[in-house]
């Protein structure tokens, strides 16, 4: 199927990480099922996957596995702190 946002490539299914940043916390999901645009690399996830994703974060159920990961912080102007 054609990509609606570049309209040059083609959407081939593809197992993705998908990340959400809730609050303090960031949320990854692997081996999530969605179509990526071969050229320009745009995910579409289909209503059924959505749903799921939001039952899995809004309900809370627990992790499979917790990953640890250092968090730069980078000075911007006027001396405020920024992760990045």
């Amino acid at each position: 199927m054609s990509c609606d946002v570049c309209t040059a490539g083609e959407r081939r299914p593809q197992l993705i990480r998908y990340s959400l940043s809730m609050a303090d916390r960031l949320i990854l999901v692997d081996h999530v099922p969605a179509e990526v645009c071969d050229r320009c690399g745009e995910v579409t996830l289909s209503p059924d996957v959505v749903e799921r994703l939001q039952q899995t974060v809004w309900q809370h159920e627990p992790p499979a596995r917790f990953v640890e990961t250092p968090l730069r912080v980078r000075i911007g102007p006027g001396g405020t702190a920024r992760a990045f």
